[in-house]
C-alpha cells in the first residue's frame, strides 16, 4: 500500500510539473507572437536594481523624472547633457522636456550676442548667463574690473552665394545674413542688401531649412520686408515678405510661405507702404513693424501682420508719444521690442531722458503705460533688451556696451563687451530642443546641419572669445558719465 501511494504521488507530481511547463511555454509563445508597442521614452520606467547591483544611479530613474531634472538646468548645462549619451539626448528632444522647460518659474528667455559689422562678421552666437551676472556682486572700487568670459557658443548657417565659385575662395561677406526675428525657438535669417528671407534655423539643435525661391523672384525690385511667425491653431510656421515687382513698382505685394509646403502664395497688396519699417517684433502670433511716415510730420504707428488670419492691423502708439516732434535725424533713436511679454516702445529722442512705454493688455490702446522715465545726460541709441528675474532692466547702448538698470534704486551697472573690435547685436531667444523636422512638419523639408554647411563653404564658426567687463560699482542716474565709455577712472 505504501508503495502504491508513493508511486501515485510521484507520478501525479510529474504530471503537474509537465502540465505547468507546457502552459508556461504556450504563454511565452503567445507573448512572442504578439508585438509589444514601444512606449515613449518619457514613459519608460527603469527596472529596479538587482541584488548584485551595489548602488542606484541616476539612470535608474523613470524617464519623466529625468526629464524634469534636466529641464531645471541652465542652458549651458543642458547643452552639455545632450552630449552625455544617446538616452539623454532623446530625453531632451522629447516634447515633454520642452513643456517642462517652458513651464519653469524663471524666465526661459535667453540673451545672445553676435558680432556684426562691415569689418567683422561671424556666425557665432555667444550666450550671456544673465542669472550669473545678477548673482555676482559688482566691484567695490571704480578702478576694479569684474570680467566674465562668454564660453557657451552656438553657430548659425551661412547664406549660400548665388555666384559661381562660392567655395572657400569667395568672400565671407557674400555669405553674410541678418537675423530678422525669433519665434518659438526658431530664427529667420535673411540675405543682406535686399533683406530677402532665406533660412530658418534652430541654433540649439544646429539645424536649418532653406526657404525656396519663388518662380517669379527674377521680377523682384527694391527692398523686401520679411517676417516670421507661428499659427497656434494649425501649428504651422510661416514666412511673410512684402515685395515690389517690376510689373508694378508702386504697389507692395504680400507673399506667404508655409514651412513644409512647396511654394509661395500671393495674398494681395499690402495696405501700407512699409519702406521705412523698423524693428521686426514678434508677439502673440503677430509680426510688428514700427512704421515711420516719410513726410514732414514724421507720423509714427505700428503695423502688424497676423499669421493666423493673414491680415494686417494697425496699432496706435501711446497718446502722448508724439510730445516731441520726430525728425529724420533722430528716428534711429526709436525702437520697439518685447518686455515682460508686453509690446514696448522706447523713445530716446530726448536730450536728458528716455521714455519706455509698455502695452499692458495686448491689442488695447488704452493700456499703454509709461513704465520707465530714465534720466540720461544725452540722448542716444539706447535699446531695452529684456526684463531680468529680479525686475532689473537690461539694455544695450551703441551696440558696444550692456548695462543693467535698477528701477527701485535708480542706478546702473555697466558691462563693456571686450574681445573683438566690432559692434554687436543682442538677440533674445527662447530655446527649443525639438528637432526642426518634428517642430515644422510637412512633406517638403530638407533639413541640413549647420556644421556641414559651414565646412562645405570653407568657413567654420567664429573662433573669437568675448568677455563682459564690469567697471566699478553701480552708479546713480546723476553719476552717469557725460561721454559713454568713461569708466570714471582717474
Amino acid at each position: 500500500m505504501k508503495f502504491f501511494f508513493q508511486y501515485f504521488t510521484s507520478h501525479h507530481s510529474r504530471r503537474i510539473r509537465k502540465s505547468t511547463k507546457r502552459r508556461r511555454i504556450r504563454r511565452t509563445r503567445r507573448r512572442e507572437s504578439t508585438p509589444t508597442p514601444t512606449p515613449p521614452i518619457s514613459q519608460i520606467t527603469k527596472k529596479p536594481p538587482s541584488s548584485s547591483t551595489p548602488c542606484t544611479t541616476i539612470m535608474d530613474l523613470p524617464g519623466h523624472t529625468l526629464i524634469d531634472i534636466l529641464s531645471r538646468l541652465p542652458l549651458n548645462s543642458i547643452l552639455v547633457s545632450r552630449c552625455v549619451c544617446t538616452t539623454w539626448r532623446c530625453l531632451i528632444s522629447d516634447p515633454l522636456f520642452t513643456y517642462f522647460y517652458l513651464s519653469r518659474p524663471q524666465q526661459p528667455l535667453e540673451l545672445f550676442l553676435r558680432s556684426n559689422s562691415l569689418s567683422h562678421v561671424t556666425t557665432t552666437l555667444h550666450w550671456v548667463d544673465t542669472h550669473s551676472i545678477l548673482n555676482t556682486p559688482p566691484p567695490f572700487h571704480p578702478n576694479h574690473h569684474q570680467q566674465t568670459q562668454l564660453n557657451t557658443k552656438l553657430y548659425l548657417p551661412l547664406a549660400h552665394s548665388d555666384t559661381e565659385g562660392s567655395g572657400s575662395s569667395s568672400s565671407f561677406m557674400d555669405h553674410d545674413f541678418s537675423i530678422v526675428n525669433s519665434c518659438n525657438g526658431i530664427l529667420l535669417l535673411s540675405k543682406p542688401m535686399l533683406n530677402n528671407p532665406h533660412i530658418v534655423c534652430n541654433p540649439i539643435t544646429g539645424e536649418f531649412i532653406t526657404v525656396p525661391k519663388s518662380v517669379d523672384d527674377n521680377s523682384l525690385w527694391g527692398s523686401v520686408v520679411p517676417g516670421f511667425g507661428h499659427c497656434r491653431k494649425s501649428n504651422k510656421f510661416k514666412v511673410v515678405r512684402l515685395v515690389f515687382r517690376l510689373e508694378n513698382i508702386f504697389q507692395r505685394m504680400t507673399e506667404v510661405y508655409t514651412l513644409g509646403t512647396a511654394s509661395w502664395r500671393s495674398i494681395g497688396p499690402a495696405p501700407f507702404d512699409l519702406d521705412l519699417s523698423l524693428f521686426a517684433t514678434y508677439l502673440n502670433g503677430v509680426i510688428h513693424w514700427l512704421r515711420v511716415s516719410d513726410n514732414e510730420k514724421g507720423s509714427i504707428f505700428i503695423v502688424g501682420f497676423d499669421f493666423e488670419d493673414e491680415r494686417f492691423n494697425e496699432f496706435p502708439l501711446p497718446p502722448h508719444f508724439g510730445e516731441k516732434h520726430k525728425e529724420k535725424e533722430n528716428l534711429h533713436h526709436l525702437n520697439m521690442g518685447v518686455l515682460g511679454d508686453c509690446l514696448s516702445v522706447c523713445d530716446c529722442t530726448f536730450v536728458d531722458h528716455m521714455d519706455i512705454w509698455m502695452m499692458k493688455e495686448y491689442g488695447d490702446p488704452t493700456s499703454w503705460t509709461k513704465e520707465y522715465v530714465i534720466s540720461t545726460h544725452f540722448g542716444g541709441p539706447y535699446r531695452p533688451i529684456m526684463l531680468l528675474e529680479n525686475g532689473d532692466l537690461l539694455m544695450i547702448y551703441g551696440k558696444r556696451e550692456l548695462y543693467v538698470y535698477n528701477p527701485i534704486e535708480r542706478h546702473f551697472r555697466f558691462l563693456v563687451i571686450h574681445g573683438v573690435q566690432s559692434v554687436f547685436e543682442a538677440i533674445t531667444h527662447v530655446p527649443s530642443f525639438i528637432p526642426l523636422k518634428d517642430a515644422v512638419g510637412g512633406d517638403h523639408l530638407n533639413v541640413q546641419n549647420v556644421k556641414g554647411s559651414c565646412s562645405d563653404h570653407g568657413f567654420l564658426g567664429g573662433p573669437e572669445t568675448l568677455y563682459l567687463v564690469e567697471q566699478g560699482e553701480p552708479r546713480n542716474e546723476s553719476q552717469l558719465p557725460f561721454f559713454w565709455g568713461d569708466s570714471g577712472e582717474e
